[in-house]
């Protein structure tokens, strides 16, 4: 079981790719930036708000995902879940 060792909403400085989704995230983008330890071995990652939101929703505390698990294990509720996020936001991105 990994541990976390950092969990930070950032905004990105160039592209990233969500570890939850696989999918690429533009420059300016609300992302979490992760590190975390996992076998003596420290790395990170980046996770978007669909799949940040999907694992508050749907994982059980304890659950863990592979890369791009999320999306390749239920797109149809991920981009529901995507589509219902957008609808959210507000039109003026500094608000």
């Amino acid at each position: 079981m990994s541990e976390i060792l950092h969990w930070e909403w950032r905004t990105t400085r160039k592209p990233h790719r969500c570890f939850g989704c696989g999918k690429v995230y533009p420059v300016g983008s609300k992302m979490i930036d992760a590190a975390y330890t996992d076998g003596g071995r420290a790395d990170g990652c980046h996770w978007c708000d669909t799949c940040v939101e999907y694992m508050r929703r749907y994982f059980e505390s304890g659950d863990e995902t592979g890369y791009g698990e999320i999306y390749d294990g239920d797109p149809e509720r991920w981009n529901a879940l995507k589509s219902e996020l957008e609808s959210k936001k507000p039109v003026n991105p500094n608000e």
